[in-house]
């Protein structure tokens, strides 16, 4: 196991601006799951391209759906449509992650979606620490993963004591 390195204090700015990006339908199975993805869509922009409307099999309520072109490989045209409208990424799939990574854009996951839910006010980081806790039951993460979660959770506990 490789431990990843981060800046807490930058992290925790990102996700304090953190407003939404193009989501991959992983994440909205994540979301859906942990029962948050309503919320998650009520609190920031959760673009959607068609192909992932037509994988997850629904748009989801408060989700937005943005025009893709209409032929080539969902993780492409995804990590295309958030490229050329300057959003990030939001995907569980490595290997969107690491196209997104290749072409400069930011990328989430749904641990750090949660995360930034807590941030910001949208329920108690007691609710943040639950819905990692759930998320590691079915989360395909890797250890690195898991621990850059928790770590972040132990630091945003001693950074906002009382809360965002």
């Amino acid at each position: 196991m490789r431990n990843l390195v981060i800046d807490q204090t930058a992290v925790l700015r990102e996700l304090r601006q953190f407003r939404g990006g193009v989501a991959d339908t992983s994440t909205l199975i994540y979301l859906d799951r942990l029962g948050v993805l309503p919320l998650a869509a009520r609190s920031f922009a959760l673009l959607l391209i068609p192909q992932v409307v037509d994988e997850y099999g629904a748009l989801p309520e408060g989700a937005v759906l943005a025009s893709a072109p209409d032929s080539g490989p969902t993780d492409h045209l995804l990590c295309r449509v958030a490229q050329s409208l300057g959003q990030p990424v939001l995907s569980e799939d490595k290997q969107v992650l690491r196209r997104a990574r290749a072409l400069n854009l930011a990328y989430y996951n749904t641990l750090m979606l949660v995360l930034a839910l807590g941030i910001q006010g949208f329920f108690p980081l007691a609710t943040c620490a639950a819905l990692l806790a759930r998320l590691r039951t079915f989360a395909r993460y890797g250890p690195d993963v898991l621990a850059v979660g928790d770590r972040m959770l132990q630091f945003l506990e001693q950074t906002l004591p009382d809360g965002p």
